[in-house]
């Protein structure tokens, strides 16, 4: 067998192999079903939920039914320097809880936002914003592991937690975030 012809078959041989393992892989991606968020802003009833405000730091949003809030304010002689509320359910079944914290006593800026991507799950990091301020999102792994929003909010940081960290606490989370509203 000359040369030529047997560089051809081992081109043609390739070129078979490449497009079948392509053809594979192109059917194993659509076979696999893509996450859905089944439930969209319009569809949620946010009538019924309740407004919250956090005159501290000029904010309003509407929690679910079912859920209490709160807010803890630490303070230096009526300085404040952390101020955090909590939305909670009761329910032992299906616990869920989203904190938000914001830290009055430190300076932010962009390199705090990239110092806790060491923290995150690198594959969940996502840009995510709050009512139009921009920040990430990810998974904190570790002894308390949760789902977190950070953004910089008059140069200083605001974050969004979220335990237990499943799918479905996170989507709730994902519709309280979108009633927030900066003054």
């Amino acid at each position: 067998m000359n040369t030529k012809v047997l560089i051809v078959c081992i081109l043609l041989f390739a070129a078979v192999l490449i497009g079948t393992f392509s053809l594979g892989l192109f059917k194993q991606k659509e076979a696999t079903p893509q996450p859905q968020n089944t439930t969209t802003n319009a569809a949620i009833q946010f009538d019924t939920w309740q407004e919250q405000t956090v005159d501290e730091i000029g904010l309003t949003f509407k929690t679910p039914p079912g859920t209490t809030f709160r807010k803890e304010v630490a303070d230096d002689g009526g300085r404040i320097r952390i101020l955090g509320f909590y939305v909670e359910n009761n329910d032992k079944n299906s616990p869920y809880m989203l904190y938000g914290v914001h830290q009055f006593d430190k300076e932010a800026t962009d390199v705090d936002l990239e110092k806790a991507k060491d923290e995150m799950d690198t594959s969940t990091i996502i840009e995510a914003s709050i009512d139009g301020y921009e920040g990430i999102e990810g998974l904190i792994l570790g002894e308390k592991t949760r789902y977190i929003t950070m953004i910089i909010k008059d140069g200083k940081l605001f974050s969004v937690s979220t335990i237990p960290p499943n799918q479905e606490n996170k989507e709730l989370t994902e519709q309280i975030l979108a009633t927030f509203a900066f003054q």
